[in-house]
């Protein structure tokens, strides 16, 4: 039985040697599986995530003798969510190992996440030798653990490729590099059957890829034309979105709102950018955004959205109502995506949210000793203190939440963990459900705090793989993981790895009794007729805190809210990995959200963003 050390590589623990070259008169021969590494080295790739297998052997053999980092997961979704994570926090493709068959489609879920939130990713599967690939014989396979996993991920990638001509290794990772890493970013998958991998190469012969010259935008009279709606309004908005992190424009968005002095909101994925306290921070929108967020966006008469695709959760199912009073600036890398949201706009630019930003800058800051913009900023100013009041009148964790006996309210651990945590703490919320919800509606930022996960995929399980890789991409600095005691299941066996890492990430477990989220939704829409969502209709939970000891992991148990307050800062006092698990309100729920409503013949009519549930004449 083929075995591999399924352990971290660390430099002083494995001896290193060069990729070897076979050296022959005139000729630099190399083999192509130690070529890829050799590759991804150069590139600046610091780590994989990968787990072993006889379709991939080549590949595993060569990242063994190359100078990159590897961790060995146990699952290959928890793999690829890792390598999604660590692409999502360093901007650079994080980058996945698998092997042919199940070790390639149990990558998917974390494959597609990041196609979603466009995130850089390499996938390397391996994959059957060439001779018994199905091919067009019409039969469903020939080779061992044979699965044509190209067709599969098409849709959820930029690049996707089966590797069959070995001499064009070197055009097709060029070209998968470019891919994954220019425009709009995203997953890239090479396929590599096992005989294609251990073909020694003469590497003067291999061709490369030229890509087309990098799109110029020509944005110089849309951008003026956004400067004339700026100096228009009387009450602007911003909407940061993920692009803005993807473009590197961070640092440009800062400088423009203090030339301006306007509110901003986020998205999910930008929710780090500000610090609670921050003057122009004025929350997050959307279905489960904050109240006064959502009042703010319906009362702006411009809005200015940077990098962000106003996805369903921001605009509540309900593009018409979205932002009703205002007029609306979209910018965004994807032109699908302004295409979809059809004639709802003012104005619309394809660019890179760093370009549009540097323009925009470029434009203000030539008339910012203009009388009119200086009236204006004061104007702003008023408008600004407005806003914050309204997000201040409407804080989303109550006295309710805090005088919650018998239970942990959910919203008031969130509340306690926001005071103890480090500047430079890593929160990862779990990508559905309540833990990840709640989480994001009623959590509050200092600045240089991270907060990540998938939600745009919403998939139950990320929670810990996810943590893994962004613990590891961000210098292994503490991170927090919030989880749900269903969603916990799913790639429980990453706890292994976790200890193996030694890491430094404190689990926080919600146990509510299984899917409250699903529960909540069979009572709100089916008269409480539960369906394999606690234990009485088909599900049943173990018993978390045995399972963790066994993986070697110090465990706590939180009852209550007064409980809380006396454990919780001794949990946070230092950087000890543990597992805690707290018995949370079992139909806790999110709260302010966006209700529809469910009419005749099932007929769904979504709600609008200033009518928040619980409705503000019923408090």
């Amino acid at each position: 039985m083929w075995n591999l050390r399924c352990l971290e590589k660390r430099a002083d623990e494995v001896p290193r040697s060069n990729i070897p070259y076979l050296e022959r008169t005139g000729e630099k021969m190399i083999k192509l599986s130690d070529y890829i590494f050799r590759f991804l080295e150069e590139k600046g790739i610091k780590h994989v995530f990968m787990l072993p297998g006889g379709g991939a052997m080549h590949l595993v053999d060569s990242i063994g003798k190359s100078d990159i980092d590897y961790t060995c997961c146990l699952h290959e979704q928890a793999a690829a969510i890792a390598a999604e994570a660590y692409g999502q926090h360093t901007n650079t493709p994080g980058v996945v190992l698998v092997t042919s068959g199940p070790g390639a489609t149990n990558a998917i879920t974390g494959v597609t996440a990041g196609w979603i939130d466009s995130t850089p990713m390499i996938i390397l599967s391996g994959q059957a030798k060439r001779s018994d690939l199905v091919g067009d014989k019409g039969v469903r396979q020939i080779g061992s653990q044979e699965v044509q996993i190209v067709p599969m991920v098409t849709p959820v990638t930029k690049y996707a490729v089966q590797i069959l001509e070995p001499s064009q290794i070197r055009y097709h990772l060029e070209k998968a590099w470019y891919e994954a890493t220019t425009g709009r970013p995203g997953p890239v998958w090479l396929d590599i059957p096992l005989d294609v991998q251990a073909v020694v190469l003469d590497e003067n012969e291999l061709k490369g890829y030229s890509a087309d010259a990098e799109k110029v935008f020509f944005i110089n009279d849309k951008v003026k034309r956004v400067v004339e709606l700026i100096l228009e309004a009387k009450k602007p908005l911003v909407i940061a979105g993920n692009g803005i992190k993807l473009s590197g424009a961070q640092e440009l968005l800062y400088e423009l709102l203090e030339l301006l002095k306007i509110p901003v909101e986020t998205t999910w994925k930008t929710i780090d950018l500000f610090d609670e306290e921050d003057c122009v921070y004025v929350g997050h929108p959307g279905i489960m955004g904050d109240r006064g967020a959502n009042l703010v966006l319906q009362e702006s008469d411009l809005i200015l959205s940077i990098g962000s695709r106003l996805d369903t959760s921001i605009t509540a199912f309900n593009e018409k109502n979205f932002g009703k009073n205002a007029k609306k600036i979209i910018v965004d890398i994807d032109d699908n995506e302004l295409k979809r949201m059809g004639g709802n706009k003012e104005v619309a630019i394809v660019c890179d949210a760093g370009v549009f930003l540097q323009e925009l800058l470029y434009q203000l800051k030539k008339i910012q000793e203009d009388s009119l913009f200086i009236e204006k900023k004061n104007t702003w100013g008023q408008w600004r203190t407005h806003c914050k009041n309204l997000r201040n009148n409407y804080p989303v964790i109550t006295q309710a939440h805090r005088e919650t006996k018998e239970f942990v309210s959910a919203y008031y651990f969130i509340d306690k963990l926001c005071q103890l945590l480090k500047e430079d703490d890593v929160i990862v919320p779990e990508s559905s459900g309540g833990a990840g919800e709640i989480t994001y509606q009623a959590f509050r930022l200092k600045k240089g705090q991270k907060m990540k996960n998938a939600a745009g995929l919403g998939s139950m399980g990320f929670g810990l793989p996810y943590a893994i890789g962004s613990c590891i991409a961000n210098d292994r600095k503490r991170t927090i993981l919030i989880n749900g005691d269903g969603a916990f299941q799913l790639n429980i066996q990453e706890l292994e790895t976790l200890h193996r890492l030694n890491l430094p990430v404190k689990i926080f477990i919600w146990n509510n009794n299984g899917y409250a989220s699903i529960r909540a939704m069979q009572r709100n829409n089916f008269e409480g007729n539960y369906v394999a969502s606690e234990e009485n209709s088909g599900l049943t939970m173990p018993h978390i805190d045995n399972v963790a000891r066994a993986y070697g992991f110090k465990t706590y148990k939180i009852y209550d809210n007064k409980e809380l307050d006396v454990l919780l800062p001794e949990l946070m006092r230092d950087d000890e990995t543990l597992l805690c698990e707290l018995m949370v309100l079992p139909e806790e729920t999110v709260s302010p959200r966006v209700k529809a409503i469910v009419g005749e013949n099932g007929k769904i009519e979504s709600g609008v963003l200033e009518k928040m549930w619980p409705y503000l004449e019923e408090c």
